[in-house]
């Protein structure tokens, strides 16, 4: 998730609403490249279990504060914003109204050494669990992946047993089950930098030793 560009006063020129009216696409004119860049609003998340987009109240809510923060409208007066310029950035595979914070790598020569850091966030992607903090000015990522990735497809897909072992393991490495993962939030923790198949550098949480 790569930022190639930030693409300055681009118009909002067209606004259409899928999937029942729970998602938003709003297609900006980049008359300079030639481009058009959308840009989603989506109320809903995706379940893996059903295959399906589902409703998601938190996310809803975060959407209309969007709206609010960028267009001072709500979501379903978005086709009224047509017309205004805005900057957009430009990722790998989708765009955005406002900059997503990237997770770095791990540098190599960061392996065989522990650090001690604070945990930023945990959150379920959809792939895997997510466990975000911060060394050295460095957004990191301790990942509990049950999704396979084919190569075939070029597509991620959720493995049921490895997801079930995988919030498992949650549960048993720092004694709260994955509902209660805000408790987490904050939490002193000690990461070791470990080296996967000899050349990937990833981050491993010691199991802390809470009272």
């Amino acid at each position: 998730m790569a930022l190639q560009e930030l693409a300055k006063d681009l118009e909002l020129v067209a606004v259409e609403y899928d999937q029942g009216g729970q998602k938003a696409v709003l297609t900006f004119l980049d008359a300079d490249q030639g481009f058009i860049r959308d840009v989603n609003f989506n109320k809903q998340s995706y379940d893996n279990d059903a295959s399906k987009f589902v409703d998601d109240p938190e996310k809803a809510e975060k959407v209309e504060k969007w709206c609010q923060d960028y267009f001072e409208l709500t979501f379903d007066k978005l086709s009224e914003a047509i017309g205004q310029k805005k900057d957009i950035y430009v990722y790998d595979g989708f765009n955005s109204l406002f900059e997503v914070a990237q997770v770095d790598k791990f540098p190599k020569e960061w392996v065989g050494q522990i650090f001690t850091t604070t945990v930023d966030s945990v959150e379920d992607t959809g792939q895997r669990i997510s466990i975000k903090y911060t060394i050295e000015d460095k957004l990191l990522e301790t990942k509990l992946q049950y999704s396979d990735y084919v190569e075939s497809l070029k597509q991620w897909f959720v493995n049921p047993q490895k997801k079930e072992k995988q919030f498992a393991k949650f549960e048993e490495r720092y004694g709260i089950p994955f509902e209660e993962k805000d408790k987490l939030v904050g939490k002193d923790v000690m990461v070791e930098v470990k080296l996967a198949f000899k050349k990937y550098p990833y981050g491993e949480i010691k199991k802390p030793n809470w009272k």
